[in-house]
C-alpha cells in the first residue's frame, strides 16, 4: 500500500512575520495510520523526499479541528476564516500559524478514510500488542 500524499499551498505566519505562501505536503503512511505528516517544503533539503521541517500529529486532531477547535499541545487546529482552517505548531523555538484551505484538508482527510480494512486490521493489533506490553510490567 502506498502513502498517501497531498500537494497544496498554504500561508504561513509568525508572530515576527506576517506571512507568506509555502507548499506543504499532507502526508498519511500504511506504517502510521493513526498520524499525520505535515512537511514544509520550500526547497528539497539534502536530496528528494526531505523537507526542511515536519510535524506529525494526530489525524483525528487535524479532523476535528476542521469542524470546531481541538488540541491542547503543541498542535491546534481550529475553523479560521471563512473556508479556511488554521493550524497552529508550538515548539521551544516559537510558534507559526498555518492556515490551509479547509476544502484541501477535506479531501486529504477523506482520502485517508477510504483505505482498506487491513489498516484497521494493522492498528487493533498494534494496539492490542502495546496494551499487553503495559498491563505485563511489574
Amino acid at each position: 500500500m502506498q502513502p498517501i500524499e497531498h500537494v497544496v499551498t498554504v500561508e504561513v505566519s509568525t508572530p515576527e512575520h506576517s506571512g507568506g505562501r509555502l507548499v506543504v505536503y499532507l502526508r498519511h503512511r500504511p506504517d502510521d495510520p493513526l498520524a499525520v505528516h505535515l512537511d514544509f517544503a520550500p526547497v528539497p533539503v539534502d536530496g528528494p523526499g526531505r523537507s526542511a521541517a515536519t510535524w506529525v500529529f494526530a489525524r483525528s486532531l487535524l479532523s476535528e479541528g476542521v469542524v470546531a477547535p481541538a488540541g491542547l499541545g503543541d498542535v491546534r487546529v481550529r475553523p479560521g476564516a471563512p473556508y479556511e482552517t488554521d493550524v497552529e505548531l508550538c515548539s521551544g523555538d516559537g510558534r507559526c500559524l498555518v492556515r490551509f484551505r479547509t476544502a484541501a484538508l477535506r479531501s486529504f482527510l477523506a482520502r485517508t478514510e477510504s483505505w482498506p480494512p487491513q489498516v484497521s486490521d494493522r492498528v487493533r493489533t498494534e494496539l492490542d500488542r502495546t496494551l499487553d506490553d503495559i498491563l505485563r510490567c511489574p
